[in-house]
């Protein structure tokens, strides 16, 4: 079982960036895009949203099974930020053999200029590096690994579309 506490607490006071980010972007990760936009929790983080019930939504995959998402107004409190915000822009990969890489987001690149960039080294490294054990402890739980390895093959299948030259990102 995760203990969602210890993940939240290793990416409680780090950054991508030395510096506010949110200053390149105007904070477009932390406003509500889109109304009725929303962060997908991983299995088990929604029990870190008690007494905001409300603001959750169970919404069905397209692998059939459901997912639940946490409704975004782009004001919460900093510290009650769920795990994706936590590590945005990043996400993880793993490998048809099983390896976890770190990648940038790249369904977030217009919003996102780290992500524009096109470089993960410019992220902090310590960031980075609790980023990767916050990662590597949530994968032994196996409905997020199964999640994460379907998510990657899709990763797979997209690269080889021949599209993908026109916008080399």
């Amino acid at each position: 079982m995760v203990n969602w506490n210890r993940i939240y607490n290793l990416l409680d006071d780090i950054t991508p960036l030395a510096v506010n980010c949110g200053l390149l972007c105007g904070s477009a990760c932390c406003t509500e895009w889109e109304q009725g936009a929303g962060i997908y929790l991983l299995p088990g983080e929604e029990g870190m949203f008690s007494g905001l019930e409300e603001w959750l939504v169970r919404e069905e995959r397209s692998t059939g099974e459901y997912g639940v998402i946490i409704r975004c107004n782009g004001t919460c409190p900093r510290e009650r930020r769920p795990f994706a915000c936590r590590t945005f822009p990043v996400t993880p990969y793993l490998s048809p053999e099983g390896k976890l890489e770190l990648r940038l987001d790249e369904a977030a690149v217009l919003l996102c200029p780290l992500v524009k960039a096109g470089d993960i080294r410019i992220l902090e490294k310590r960031f980075l590096m609790r980023t990767r054990l916050a990662w590597e402890e949530l994968l032994r739980e196996p409905q997020i690994r199964k999640n994460i390895e379907w998510k990657s093959r899709q990763v797979d299948i997209m690269e080889k579309d021949p599209w993908r030259k026109l916008l080399e990102l």
